[in-house]
């Protein structure tokens, strides 16, 4: 094997590791990129349930509220049972204007609840701060110091096992 082959080979054997790890680099930006996309639309997903859910509870106590006032009316002819029926219709009624104070509080103070999750790990080494060229110049010192050490190394075995004519 000529000396130029293996240079050549040493050489194309580097810019593949550099290659290779600029690739791996740029990929570990990607998947950043697509946590961060992830956590930011669960985020608005879970704020827009719970204004759903808000919404849905203020429209229950409205309905409960329209529901206790139709309820008020009272016959003229009234007897124990009707009296019975008036308090239990009194107590609903009760519940009901004590639901539709929590909703209206509810609705005066609403603030979007942020939920926590739990935390994610950081990589090595994060997308923003990783330096491609940087990499690539390692990748290629590293890629040439092998191959410097491959020739070294086959150049000492040739040495080795010359056989000297007698």
């Amino acid at each position: 094997m000529s000396r130029t082959y293996r240079a050549l080979t040493t050489l194309a054997l580097s810019l593949a590791l550099v290659g290779t790890t600029a690739a791996v680099a740029s990929a570990a930006e990607d998947v950043n990129a697509q946590r961060k996309a992830l956590y930011q639309s669960q985020l608005a997903q879970n704020l827009a349930g719970q204004a759903a859910r808000t919404e849905a509870a203020v429209e229950r106590a409205r309905a409960l509220e329209h529901q206790a006032g139709a309820v008020t009316a009272q016959p003229l002819a009234e007897d124990q049972n009707d009296r019975l029926l008036r308090g239990i219709e009194a107590a609903q009624a009760g519940r009901t204007q004590t639901a539709v104070e929590q909703a209206r509080a509810g609705e005066r103070n609403l603030v979007p609840v942020v939920t926590i999750a739990a935390p994610q790990p950081t990589p090595a080494a994060p997308g923003r701060d990783v330096d491609v060229v940087a990499i690539a110049l390692l990748g290629l010192l590293g890629g040439l110091i092998g191959g410097a050490a491959v020739v070294a190394g086959t150049a000492a075995n040739r040495r080795r096992h010359r056989v000297v004519a007698a």
